[in-house]
């Protein structure tokens, strides 16, 4: 998403993690600034915020993640061991469980810490509801690292019901925590990418009249990442949609719903 030096701003679309370095002019460890800036461009749903102090600062000094969620924790610190480090991260771990990693001594083997940085960094950057957008969702590397092999799930919102944080953004963010192991949860905006949202409708519908179930928001769908023309359709929209709808929907495509054609998302 981008590099930047100076102190974090506010999150911008299609951005879950903050990642702030904090540089010095000597190493124990000896992490190089120019690799981790190599690392950010491959994480297009972060943006990364350099804290550089002097012209000669060429040495990671600590790495801090920020998601979006506001779980905040420093995942390195020069000269302190990395098992030592990812100990002190269990508040990434709300939704999901531990990850297992094999731990390299930074001092010792510099790229492979950074890689691991980079892999660690990913397991911990989603966050139980996304918000999409399209040109950050076909972007080449946009989700497919955060999203991972799991089914989409995708609420189509209207703009004030997003924004004043309505009783249904409520029922939402408490079926992506009770489903963040089996599917990605995410919402989109219908006022602001109305042509995005019409692609997610069945082909088999022939009706697009106002009164169209199509048309009446929120509306819930599934789908494959590896896989655009294809989606489950919950049929219930609007007031009518409650918190049994969605769980029951998710629940029979768990088990094997089967998937129509659609326009395409």
């Amino acid at each position: 998403m981008g590099i930047h030096y100076g102190q974090p701003h506010d999150f911008h679309d299609g951005c879950n993690v903050h990642i702030t370095f904090s540089t010095s002019d000597s190493s124990t460890d000896g992490l190089l600034a120019d690799c981790i800036l190599a690392m950010c461009k491959e994480l297009a749903f972060s943006e990364c915020f350099i804290l550089q102090e002097k012209e000669d600062d060429i040495y990671i000094k600590s790495v801090e993640l920020k998601r979006r969620d506001g779980v905040t924790s420093v995942i390195y610190e020069d000269g302190i061991p990395l098992d030592r480090s990812f100990t002190r991260t269990q508040v990434l771990h709300e939704y999901h469980g531990e990850h297992h990693y094999n731990l390299p001594r930074c001092a010792d083997n510099p790229a492979s810490c950074i890689q691991l940085l980079h892999t660690f960094i990913t397991d911990h950057s989603r966050v139980p509801l996304t918000e999409l957008s399209p040109i950050v969702f076909h972007s080449p590397t946009s989700y497919k690292p955060l999203f991972s092999s799991l089914p989409v799930l995708v609420a189509l919102v209207e703009h004030d019901t997003i924004i004043t944080q309505s009783r249904f953004m409520e029922v939402l963010q408490r079926v992506s925590v009770r489903y963040y192991k089996n599917v990605a949860s995410s919402f989109v905006d219908v006022d602001r990418y109305p042509t995005w949202v019409y692609g997610m409708s069945p082909k088999s519908e022939t009706s697009f009249s106002e009164e169209s179930w199509v048309f009446q928001y929120p509306r819930v769908l599934i789908f494959q990442l590896n896989d655009h023309k294809r989606a489950v359709f919950l049929r219930v929209t609007g007031e009518d949609l409650t918190e049994d709808d969605i769980v029951k929907f998710v629940d029979d495509f768990l088990v094997g719903e089967e998937m129509e054609p659609c326009y395409g998302i």
